[in-house]
């Protein structure tokens, strides 16, 4: 087994374990930014509470942030091309893993520039800690492991053939998907708090255009990483 395979296992395995318990850890204990913001954000109260096997789960709602969603995906994703790669030492992995990866590396690294620099400056205009929301378990979420997801792809991910635009589009699925019941319960029925600042106030009408920027953001994304990658094996 070369070493660029044995830093692609270990690299997964590391996103898939520091996956898990961050998102445990953020569901019971809530990351820092929540925790301090508690009480401020309507809603809050309401969607803050339940418990699960006798475990008090004080922030299970976070289970509905593209911040969790995005990094389980990417994990999930990480844990299997381990798993395959592990059992197929010597060969490159197959183009759809590839597609998979590629959508789940796109989704956790628009979660990461999400908050670099959008929701972090917003904190930091308001009075609040630019680094809340990169401390404690969101370090990993908001930013190693996106991070460590696109230098996989990049640079350890061995593939047979090119990566073309069709998986840089699908990218954009995730986004898509995750704005439908987003916009229902923010803007429709109004029973989840804009916890992203999205309609900036309450300003509904300029969601189409959040809309647009988030899909061409992820559309850069994808298509970066995939650009990178070609570049990388073609140089290999």
């Amino acid at each position: 087994m070369t070493t660029t395979r044995k830093a692609f296992i270990y690299l997964n395995l590391f996103i898939f374990v520091t996956m898990l318990i961050a998102v445990i850890s953020t569901l019971i204990f809530g990351g820092r930014a929540t925790r301090l913001d508690a009480g401020t954000t309507a809603g809050a109260a309401q969607l803050a509470s339940g418990a699960f096997g006798g475990v008090k789960i004080e922030y299970w709602h976070h289970i509905v942030s593209f911040t969790i969603l995005s990094n389980i995906f990417l994990g999930l994703v990480a844990l299997i091309s381990a798993t395959i790669a592990i059992r197929h030492p010597q060969k490159g992995l197959s183009t759809k893993l590839a597609t998979w990866y590629l959508v789940a590396a796109s989704s956790t690294m628009l979660t990461c520039l999400t908050v670099l620099f959008f929701l972090a400056p917003m904190r930091a205009i308001s009075g609040r800690n630019y680094f809340d929301m990169l401390l404690e378990q969101m370090f990993f979420l908001h930013f190693l492991n996106p991070i460590l997801g696109a230098i996989c792809y990049i640079f350890f991910f061995k593939t047979e053939t090119k990566i073309g635009l069709k998986p840089c589009l699908l990218a954009i699925l995730p986004p898509v998907i995750y704005s439908s019941p987003y916009i229902f319960c923010v803007c429709i029925i109004k029973i989840w708090p804009d916890f992203y600042g999205l309609t900036f106030g309450g300003n509904y009408y300029v969601i189409p255009l959040v809309y647009l920027v988030f899909c061409s953001v992820m559309l850069v994304i994808s298509s970066s990483l995939a650009a990178l990658h070609n570049h990388y094996q073609k140089l290999k």
